[in-house]
């Protein structure tokens, strides 16, 4: 049986790429810095993933163990390890890096033939790359040459795109039983997730063969990786952040919203026009299928109650640069497709986020009253002073942020 690493125990470990690798027969050791939920994982031999859709099923998920990330037995499985993931949260992985560089030097001690690849399963672009910078720099501080060499030729970091919805589950409600202690312990470790899921990863980093069910090998990678963060996050982020707006408590409800749907629906038609333009391998009707089917089955799912207030936080990061909002809307601009209105209304609404439980919102909230919108737009945002597109961007959102108010038709925040 091959073995795998994943870094991450949460929702997304545990209902998404966790099973896929369990389906394809390797044994998952999950490492987690939680140690009652690691606690829960030794002391169960399988959990179930409930499929959320108009035709609910349940998977079982068996061959799996648990590890504390900050112990030193997390080490002791690297030996053995075949395959390395992660599903922490990209601004995380600097932390584990330098336990993944531990643990590798001890499968070269071991192993020093083995081939073993890291796919860090993140939102975001480049993140395995990001990842073996970070590795890399505590691996080869006083490394023998040999060392290096095992690191720059066994070792493949390949960069991935991950798709699927995971929204909070209460297991009392999913037809276990009632909320008895004892029923919550017995599923305390089940997931519901979407029946839609996409995980492609870049074939050519990939040092060894895996045959992974539900891994789609892609050379292209950097297409996929856009389309699925400028749509699907696109449009997730849109109907949240203007769905908060308006009162909305979850991404189904906010959907339903005639005007809301319209602004979220033409995001993703702006930014689909640029994607079209700079990803060639992806035809019109390809992509426009794609967006329907995000915005009429995958968000509108009934069964899906993804909370808004989860899809909002940390604002910050999501109105970067090359993020969900501002990075669409800036290859509009560079691709010539024209003002992205519905994009500018977008980032405007994640500004306007203002929920005093999320630090980031709070921050911006500060920052607007203090220096003004354009200057989260500068700062945050990355929108350099100067940058002909970037100026039109800036302008483009003060206009929007302006005009918010009116046509909500809602009490925007101070």
């Amino acid at each position: 049986m091959p073995n795998a690493i994943h870094f991450g125990a949460g929702n997304i470990g545990r209902g998404f790429i966790g099973p896929l690798l369990a389906d394809s027969g390797y044994h998952v050791t999950f490492a987690d810095v939680n140690e009652s939920l690691i606690d829960s994982l030794n002391s169960h031999d399988h959990y179930t993933v409930h499929i959320l859709s108009n035709r609910p099923s349940v998977t079982e998920i068996t061959h799996f163990s648990g590890v504390v990330s900050t112990s030193p037995d997390l080490l002791n499985e690297f030996p053995t390890v075949d395959l390395v993931t992660t599903s922490v949260g990209a601004q995380i992985l600097p932390k584990i890096a330098p336990t993944i560089a531990k643990g590798l030097k001890k499968l070269y001690q071991e192993r020093p033939d083995a081939l073993v690849d890291v796919i860090a399963c993140e939102n975001g672009v480049g993140a395995s790359e990001i990842l073996r910078k970070e590795v890399g720099k505590h691996f080869k501080k006083d490394a023998s040459p040999a060392e290096i060499d095992f690191f720059d030729k066994h070792i493949g970091f390949a960069n991935c795109s991950v798709d699927r919805i995971v929204p909070p589950f209460d297991p009392t409600k999913s037809g276990n039983g009632d909320s008895d202690k004892e029923q919550v312990k017995e599923h305390e470790l089940d997931v519901g997730v979407e029946d839609f899921y996409e995980w492609v990863v870049d074939q050519d980093a990939l040092k060894a063969d895996h045959n992974i069910h539900g891994m789609k090998l892609a050379k292209n990678l950097l297409a996929y990786v856009e389309r699925k963060l400028f749509t699907l996050n696109t449009a997730h982020a849109t109907i949240s952040y203007l769905g908060w707006l308006k009162g909305y408590e979850t991404v189904n409800e906010a959907i339903e919203d005639k005007q809301i749907y319209s602004i979220a629906k033409g995001a993703v038609e702006e930014s689909g026009r640029a994607l079209l333009k700079k990803h060639t391998i992806f035809s019109k009707d390809e992509h426009e299928r794609y967006i329907n089917t995000i915005m009429d089955r995958r968000l509108k799912n009934p069964s899906v109650q993804d909370e808004i207030t989860r899809v909002c936080r940390a604002p910050k990061r999501k109105l970067g640069r090359n993020d969900r909002l501002v990075g669409p809307a800036m290859m509009d601009y560079e691709f010539g497709i024209g003002k992205p209105t519905n994009l500018a209304q977008s980032i405007a609404a994640a500004i306007w986020y203002s929920d005093e439980d999320d630090e980031d919102a709070v921050a911006i909230r500060n920052m607007v009253n203090e220096k003004g919108v354009e200057a989260v737009l500068r700062e945050i945002s990355g929108l350099k002073r100067g940058d002909e597109k970037a100026d039109q961007l800036v302008d483009n959102v003060l206009e929007a942020y302006g005009a918010l108010k009116g046509e909500l038709g809602v009490e925007l925040p101070n």
